[in-house]
């Protein structure tokens, strides 16, 4: 069995600041398996900081892999969809595009752009029988929101949890499994009706109707 799963997997490693990244990874996929039935966008982050200390090198770069890595993969996963008449595209996006804040506007400016993306490209290609969905984790317990907030103890390297309590209206934050069985469902047969939505899974922080 253990040999058999490994068949079926391939890892391959690409740096999506380089525009040819995206061509080079499906084009690989396809070799490999024939065909591409999900894409899940999840690639990087941008730095928070000050306005005026953001040079134009880091709107650049931050939207090179967060937004354009996104663009160019699906771009490049949508003809092979086509063929198949059928195919997911779940972006991975986060609610700081929905939720403005003043030290985190490059993330927040891509993320924004993200969620009308994943909604725009829904609309022009469901004709295709290809999904899209994005997803905006909020708070979620990874190493970078632990970096992030400075939430690390002295000492024992435990998160603060009276910190994290106070950022959900559910009195916590999410795991990462959370996201991943979201996913899951989303690309599956049961999230099949699913469609040119952007879905918030962050404990109820958003207040906006549109979150």
């Amino acid at each position: 069995a253990g040999h058999a799963a490994r068949e079926r997997i391939d890892l391959i490693a690409a740096d999506l600041m380089q525009a040819a990244a995206a061509k080079q990874v499906v084009a690989r996929c396809i070799e490999r398996f024939g065909r591409i039935d999900i894409l899940v966008n999840n690639a990087g982050s941008a730095r928070p900081g000050d306005f005026l200390q953001l040079t134009d090198e880091a709107w650049v770069d931050d939207w090179t892999l967060k937004f354009f890595g996104y663009v160019r993969m699906a771009r490049e996963v949508l003809p092979q969809m086509q063929r198949q008449g059928s195919g997911v595209i779940i972006n991975i996006i986060g609610t700081g595009g929905l939720n403005p804040t003043g030290n985190y506007m490059i993330g927040g400016a891509a993320n924004a752009a993200l969620n009308h993306f994943s909604k725009a490209l829904a609309d022009a290609i469901a004709k295709y029988g290809v999904r899209v969905v994005g997803i905006n984790p909020g708070p979620i317990l990874t190493e970078r929101l632990l970096k992030m907030h400075g939430a690390l103890t002295s000492g024992a390297g435990q998160p603060d949890d009276e910190a994290f309590r106070r950022m959900t209206p559910l009195g916590r934050i999410g795991k990462p499994e959370e996201v991943a069985d979201l996913v899951l469902f989303l690309a599956s047969d049961r999230g099949g009706f699913i469609h040119g939505a952007n879905i918030s899974i962050d404990g109820g922080a958003t207040k906006g109707l549109m979150g």
